[in-house]
């Protein structure tokens, strides 16, 4: 009976244990959301709306357009914000900047657990994975449009959306990864992985 008391007893620690290590890790994810949601929220504003649509705009269409040229499928840009290929016609609009995935990669990097010097290089690596993914996208859906256009609007709105997603979301879990296997536990985790060393002497 002893024993089973004592079983019990180390399953639900193991279970709080289990529990906090989840809202440990959560904890990052769930401010980086929130963050996100208030700056999309803030891009609307009219304040901010005009000067920060025109910037993605531009920047998007004319990076969608050199971009093309360097891997040798051109999109033509008759003037912003239009791209075409083969002439099968594109407009670029806000939400094709991925100006969203943009702002959520800099919240994650902002609430993540790790060091100043992986969070420059993991927002680095987030920025150019995604504005390399935009460009291929505006390739890709332009030449799919030009040979089978009833394809475009769902490849385009569900297929390329659920890639960016798990792009952000793999490249997060891959520097998550990468950033515990390069040092040990955070000082401030609460959840310690295993027993505690003894110390030396």
């Amino acid at each position: 009976m002893r024993s089973r008391k004592k079983q019990n007893k180390k399953d639900r620690q193991a279970k709080k244990q289990r529990r906090q290590e989840l809202i440990y890790r959560l904890k990052p994810l769930v401010y980086a959301l929130l963050l996100w949601v208030v700056l999309s929220a803030m891009v609307e504003l009219p304040i901010f709306k005009e000067k920060v649509y025109t910037f993605f705009l531009h920047f998007t269409t004319h990076a969608a357009h050199w971009f093309s040229r360097l891997i040798f499928m051109p999109l033509e840009m008759p003037e912003v914000p239009f791209l075409s290929a083969r002439g099968f016609q594109m407009q670029v609009v806000m939400e094709c900047t991925a100006y969203n995935f943009y702002l959520f990669a800099i919240s994650l990097v902002i609430f993540a657990r790790w060091p100043l010097r992986h969070k420059f290089t993991s927002l680095g690596i987030f920025l150019l994975a995604i504005f390399i993914l935009n460009n291929l996208r505006f390739v890709t859906m332009g030449y799919l449009g030009s040979y089978r256009p009833e394809l475009f609007d769902p490849v385009h709105d569900i297929v390329w959306d659920v890639l960016f997603g798990f792009a952000v979301f793999g490249l997060w879990a891959w520097r998550e990864t990468a950033v515990k296997t390069a040092g040990p536990v955070s000082p401030d985790n609460p959840v310690q992985s295993g027993p505690k060393k003894p110390a030396p002497g």
